[in-house]
């Protein structure tokens, strides 16, 4: 039993490194997904390996993508002309779901 708790605990604690979660709302999360298994954390697992396994730079811009170019160069409507500098990809998300360039 003391091993199943250590594995517990083990998860509680890498979500509590993601940023903005503290070891309370680490606890809350996973304690959610062990009690909606197929319903959450199933799902979340498959998710995760997927990512995991086709997430990439883009080649032209270094935003993460699924494909070597990704959404934003790929798209032909976008301005060629043109080019927006910011310091990391968080920044362009909010730049993209604001739709302010």
């Amino acid at each position: 039993m003391a091993d199943a708790r250590d594995e517990i605990d083990a998860l509680i604690g890498q979500f509590a490194r993601l940023p903005g979660l503290g070891p309370r709302s680490a606890r809350r999360m996973v304690l959610h997904l062990l009690q909606r298994r197929d319903q959450a954390l199933r799902p979340l697992v498959v998710a995760l390996e997927r990512v995991a396994q086709t997430a990439q730079a883009c080649t032209r811009c270094g935003n993460i993508a699924t494909a070597p170019v990704c959404d934003i160069c790929a798209d032909p409507k976008r301005a060629t002309g043109e080019i927006c500098v910011v310091e990391d990809v968080a920044d362009l998300w909010a730049m993209e779901r604001g739709q302010t360039f």
